[in-house]
């Protein structure tokens, strides 16, 4: 894809709703991981090392090879909001605006640097994987149409995104079990954040749709999946959330740049 068609969107998708306030707010602070072994401290830690060393190098893209349909194009719905803004009331807001379109939780690091440089929101969702930009740009306009500024917004960005949209699957005699110890230790959730769990057929499965993973923070969920199955990482299995639709060809995608994102205002709300 033209770099233009990547970053272009960003800019012109920005729709405000009143005058923007000076600053950059931080993102809210994520919920603390269980209480953990030494041991399983001390993986975690390697966890996050690997996660700053693979993903956080300048305002480059991790390195991703598994791709394909294991990364997707989502739009996702990004809030500006002030620092005493009623989240819970915008969130409502767009799911009124959403009607019958699921929007999801995600992070906001599923935005580029470019984005992220000029502003962190406190609110973002994600469309679902068939929805356009034209569908982003419609649930704003519905939910701007009955005022959000009484609600503290400052400004919406309807933008695309890349997101990884990752299965885990290992084999167990006792899944249940297994996926307790995963939690308990808090070494995946250290790695992805927010996943869900399944069991069936005496298998266990975590799915994850979130920012891109670097190879390094792959291999890593593996291994903290593998050590309480008393398992080799190599018998997790990384797969695709979904098998239908388009993925993406990481190889073919252009690097992210840190250019800034200077929004263009469109037209105020009262």
């Amino acid at each position: 894809m033209n770099r233009i068609l990547l970053i272009a969107p960003a800019v012109l998708l920005s729709l405000s709703l009143s005058g923007c306030t000076g600053g950059v707010q931080s993102s809210p602070s994520a919920t603390p991981a269980p209480a953990a072994s030494s041991s399983a401290a001390a993986a975690a830690d390697q966890v996050l090392a690997q996660a700053e060393e693979g993903q956080d190098l300048g305002n480059g893209r991790p390195v991703v090879s598994n791709d394909g349909l294991m990364v997707r194009r989502r739009v996702v719905i990004a809030v500006h909001s002030e620092l005493d803004a009623d989240v819970a009331g915008i969130r409502k807001k767009l799911e009124a605006a959403a009607g019958n379109t699921k929007l999801s939780n995600i992070s906001p690091d599923v935005l580029e640097p470019a984005v992220l440089q000029q502003v962190v929101p406190e609110v973002i969702v994600a469309l679902p994987a068939t929805a356009t930009l034209d569908d982003g740009r419609a649930i704003v306009n519905r939910a701007t149409q009955e005022g959000t500024g009484k609600l503290g917004v400052n400004n919406f960005f309807v933008l695309p995104a890349l997101v990884h949209d990752l299965r885990f699957s290992v084999g167990s005699a006792n899944p249940t079990a297994l996926s307790a110890a995963v939690d308990r230790e808090g070494i995946v959730s250290d790695a992805l954040g927010n996943y869900d769990t399944a069991i069936k057929d005496g298998q266990l499965s975590i799915s994850y749709t979130g920012p891109l993973l670097g190879d390094e923070i792959v291999q890593s969920v593996r291994t903290g999946i593998a050590r309480p199955a008393h398992a080799a990482a190599s018998t997790v299995t990384v797969g695709p959330r979904s098998t239908t639709g388009t993925g993406v060809d990481m190889a073919i995608e252009p690097e992210w740049d840190p250019e800034q994102l200077a929004p263009i205002t469109d037209h105020p709300h009262k």
